[in-house]
């Protein structure tokens, strides 16, 4: 039986690795959950209130919350799951307590539901326009984002793979009506590209700091262009040096960081960004070597430009892919650099079934040595096996293991996780047939 994992960052906060937690303290079964294809729920903690939005057992996107130690409440709205694996869910709360509910869109209608109560879900209501409905047609990978005073920000692409653009809102708590960020459109791909972004993410330096990769067409293997940005309030933006990028972002104008071309082995959702000791930005991704094989890189900026370097050695290891649809579980998954001491960085790297860190040395960026690790607290493995064990019974599936890093922060200070067991994806179509419900799980762990 196969058990794969995911690990998600909140995207209003660094993408550096939490803490590695301490004992478990108590695992919680929240949901029968959908499980016949993958798809991400969304865990946030803000303070003593938690929430998880999620696809039940029957496909309705549903919302739980709890405060404190007080048991959890369930709401469902009108919002029901295909076989598509990008309609993921998430949401976030803004500085007056209100709850903003956004997914299960992938190139479709705005789906959108916002509180009338404060941290009340069960006055969650559906919301048919943000700012502009004529755009609000063909809206995929929302995400929420907190600026520095926590005003509320949405983003979203506008459009197809290949050929859509990146649009940013913002939300006036005073009249609970958003309107768009940017005088103009973030990003443009001329007809003729897409941006798949990482973040943006806010550094130790106190700015936001922007990856993405370019896409020409519906197929993986036209991505190209690792990009980079950074703003001090997602209005104005800079390339590193500090030179001013006109809005809308395009190909021509903005900092390449690697140009890696089409079909040079580079695929959107695999490029991480990191910080150092000197707090400057540290990418990681993959593309083909000289020889053809993928490897593991990564680029930091030094003086004007970027310095890259090739940390992985596998001989005879090349990801082949293409096509359009979710592809289903990634041979190789880089995570954000961290910093593990005063001389080195740390590179975690899912190859396959094995959990590597790159330890890597912070002057050179040259690989000192390769560890055997993990992506999440060994508990949760047991933990999920036992309390989807009915599921697991029909050996007819191969179920993946997800795990999911909560977002935000616990008054408490702990660290908490998702996780759940689904069907692989199947390129967006059904499956033959549709396996039993798994039990979504909520796990708390103290921090160190």
């Amino acid at each position: 039986m196969m058990a794969t994992t995911t690990l998600s960052c909140s995207a209003s906060t660094p993408a550096q690795e939490s803490p590695q937690p301490n004992a478990l303290i108590k695992s919680i079964a929240l949901d029968n959950v959908w499980s016949g294809h993958r798809v991400k729920p969304y865990l946030l903690t803000r303070g003593k209130h938690q929430f998880v939005a999620y696809f039940d057992a029957n496909r309705q996107m549903t919302v739980a919350h709890r405060e404190g130690a007080n048991p959890w409440r369930y709401y469902k709205v009108d919002s029901w799951l295909g076989w598509d694996s990008h309609n993921y869910v998430t949401l976030e709360v803004d500085k007056e307590g209100y709850i903003h509910l956004i997914g299960n869109m992938h190139a479709d209608p705005l789906e959108y539901f916002r509180s009338s109560e404060p941290y009340q879900v069960r006055s969650l209501q559906r919301v048919e326009v943000m700012v502009d409905k004529s755009v609000e047609k063909r809206m995929t990978y929302p995400i929420f984002l907190l600026n520095k005073n926590n005003d509320l920000i949405v983003k979203y692409r506008d459009g197809g793979s290949g050929n859509g653009n990146e649009i940013y809102n913002i939300y006036d708590t005073s009249t609970q009506t958003w309107r768009r960020l940017h005088t103009n459109q973030f990003l443009d791909g001329q007809g003729l590209m897409s941006g798949y972004f990482e973040g943006p993410v806010l550094g130790p330096d106190g700015n936001f700091h922007l990856i993405w990769v370019w896409r020409n067409t519906p197929s993986a293997d036209s991505n190209h262009s690792l990009s980079y940005a950074t703003s001090p309030d997602l209005v104005s933006w800079f390339d590193s040096n500090g030179n001013t990028l006109e809005l809308p972002l395009t190909l021509d104008k903005v900092e390449i960081v690697d140009p890696v071309p089409p079909k040079g082995g580079m695929i959107n959702g695999n490029v991480k960004i990191g910080f150092d000791q000197q707090q400057r930005p540290v990418i990681s991704y993959h593309k083909y070597d000289e020889d053809g094989d993928t490897e593991i890189f990564v680029a930091r900026k030094e003086g004007k430009g970027w310095k890259t370097s090739q940390l992985s050695e596998w001989d005879g290891f090349r990801w082949e892919f293409g096509g359009h649809g979710s592809l289903g579980r990634f041979p190789v998954r880089p995570s954000a650099p961290v910093v593990l001491d005063d001389k080195n960085l740390g590179v975690t790297v899912r190859k396959d079934d094995s959990i590597l860190q790159f330890v890597v040395d912070s002057e050179t960026l040259a690989t000192v040595r390769v560890e055997n690790t993990s992506l999440y607290p060994a508990e949760i493995d047991a933990v999920s096996r036992k309390s989807n064990q009915k599921m697991l019974q029909d050996t007819a599936y191969p179920f993946e293991l997800h795990v999911q890093a909560g977002s935000g922060q616990a008054s408490s200070g702990n660290q908490f996780y998702l996780s759940w067991f689904s069907q692989p994806g199947n390129r967006d179509r059904a499956h033959t047939s549709i396996s039993l419900p798994g039990v979504l799980l909520v796990h708390e762990f103290a921090q160190q």
